[in-house]
């Protein structure tokens, strides 16, 4: 959850706590709560030396399952995960909380306290509220020298009236945002509905059934990330192909994730950066849903790099072909790219209308559009593969995009 969500919420909070709702007041803390837990420990994985990501994840597998994902986790399990004391060692010496907040409450014992609290009085709301923005404040998720109390805080009356393109800084339709920390671009992706899958009656058994989806909109890079661009983050290139434009490869799904949790520390308020969901990377390769074969259209030796254009033996760098009709490039070929979903045969079975994501299931995980080493069929827009997250490869990269997480005033 952004800055600008959490801040709201603790707005809210406070407003509920000097009307006397208590019961709301208590459903709301508990979610912030879990939510200043998972913020900071994002933190601490977007500074963390590989060593001590490899030591993260095998404690989020240990708490979570193989298919762990700390995003997904409640509150005992945020529990578990974060307060311990060398977790919270490691936070203080990455200079992410100025103290040990469990010296003053004990996380665990506050977390059960919230739990078990039928009708606090309008004392106990007033210390969950105060305390919760200390730990904000401490955490430097919200900025306690403003009037206010909070970063960046809005009414709730104006943000119900704001649209997604006005709380996505920067990133407008026609108007592409070049981030600061990396020098990636992005393109405006508005939001729609399109038929997912296999719509040629050419590919695998997991592109069906072709099903309607909707997507929010978003906010997506034109390339797949490069070397120089992965750099301004991470201290080595763990590239086969060495090139500053050429897209970064050999990267393991826990690197990806590390990279953009260093760019969402580094960030501005109000930018949150993610992998695409499955549906959003074939939204966006389609330009906007478009029925496409490749992404751009349907001629994939314009578009895209593959087997028969490629005469290197590696990555071209990227950009060189033709873009899609939004303006992105390189999503048929040269790199297959991670997604955000787990991979499941038969998901499109299950997926939900709006903006669906498979946020747990097997092992591996969703990787699209092909790369330079292999055929035009594995380049198409609909085509799906499953890569073990672990693992890494020489025609294996990513790109990033840039969302807006809906608020309940929204639905």
């Amino acid at each position: 959850m952004k800055p600008k969500e959490i801040s709201r919420r603790l707005n809210r909070l406070q407003e509920l706590a000097q009307s006397g709702e208590a019961v709301e007041a208590c459903l709301l803390a508990r979610e912030i709560f879990i939510e200043l837990l998972k913020s900071i420990y994002s933190q601490v994985r977007g500074q963390a030396s590989p060593a001590m990501m490899r030591e993260l994840l095998e404690r989020e597998i240990e708490i979570g399952g193989e298919n762990g994902d700390f995003r997904q986790f409640d509150s005992q399990k945020m529990i578990d995960l974060f307060a311990r004391e060398d977790l919270v060692g490691k936070a203080e010496k990455l200079s992410l909380l100025k103290f040990d907040l469990s010296r003053i409450v004990n996380l665990g014992a506050f977390s059960n306290w919230l739990e078990n609290m039928a009708t606090p009085s309008s004392a106990s709301l007033c210390f969950i509220h105060a305390w919760l923005r200390l730990f904000a404040a401490e955490a430097e998720i919200v900025d306690p020298d403003l009037e206010t109390g909070i970063v960046g805080h809005t009414p709730s009356s104006i943000l119900m009236e704001q649209t997604t393109e006005d709380r996505l800084p920067g990133v407008k339709p026609g108007k592409p945002y070049t981030d600061p920390i990396t020098d990636m671009t992005f393109v405006w992706v508005p939001e729609g509905t399109f038929s997912m899958g296999d719509s040629f009656d050419e590919g695998a058994d997991d592109e069906k059934p072709v099903h309607e989806v909707t997507l929010s909109p978003f906010a997506i890079a034109t390339t797949p990330v490069t070397q120089a661009q992965w750099q301004r983050l991470m201290d080595e290139n763990p590239s086969s192909c060495i090139g500053e434009n050429h897209p970064v490869e050999q990267v393991s799904l826990a690197n990806v994730m590390a990279f953009i949790d260093r760019l969402n520390v580094q960030s501005p308020t109000g930018y949150h950066f993610d992998l695409p969901s499955e549906a959003q990377w074939e939204y966006a390769a389609r330009s906007g849903g478009k029925n496409e074969r490749y992404a751009g259209g349907q001629e994939l030796e314009t578009v895209g790099w593959f087997a028969d254009n490629i005469t290197t033996g590696s990555t071209a760098p990227v950009g060189q072909k033709s873009p899609n009709a939004l303006g992105i490039y390189d999503m048929s070929g040269n790199v297959w790219e991670w997604c955000r979903d787990f991979y499941l045969s038969d998901a499109y079975r299950s997926h939900s209308k709006n903006d669906p994501m498979v946020s747990q299931g097997g092992r591996d995980h969703v990787i699209r559009g092909g790369s330079w080493h292999l055929d035009a069929w594995s380049a198409r827009c609909a085509r799906r593969f499953r890569f073990d997250p672990e693992l890494f490869g020489p025609a294996l990269g990513f790109r990033v995009v840039m969302e807006v997480k809906r608020t309940k005033e929204e639905g």
